[in-house]
């Protein structure tokens, strides 16, 4: 297992740099073209809902973890963010673009995503 980890500013300027690098790295990690696709607009789905409460500071941090047979990326909010509605659109978004999404809150009260994405063999 390989792992990356990243950190980023809480605010919106910083979305693309983590979608080229779910990117890079999803590529690495031998998904297909379409689940790369697909696990940036799910990263990018995960840092907005993080910081949907606009944080004045704060970081957003991202471990990425390169399996042989997946792809897991927790993203984990500044202090203050808001667990996610299980029953919104966006988790509607996230559930659909990756093989699984979770939410965890830590004592800390600090909210982590984790989306697991599959290597899938390609036909």
């Amino acid at each position: 297992m390989n792992t990356i980890d990243l950190a980023v500013p809480a605010t919106p300027e910083y979305v693309g740099l983590i979608r080229s690098a779910a990117a890079h790295i999803a590529a690495h990690a031998d998904l297909t073209i379409d689940a790369i696709d697909d696990l940036r607009l799910a990263v990018d789905e995960a840092f907005a809902v993080l910081i949907a409460h606009r944080p004045d500071s704060g970081v957003v941090t991202i471990k990425f973890k390169i399996h042989s047979e997946r792809l897991d990326i927790e993203l984990t909010g500044p202090a203050g963010s808001p667990p996610p509605d299980k029953t919104s659109f966006a988790w509607t978004v996230l559930s659909a673009l990756v093989h699984e999404v979770s939410a965890a809150t830590s004592p800390a009260g600090l909210v982590t995503l984790l989306l697991t994405a599959k290597v899938v063999a390609s036909a």
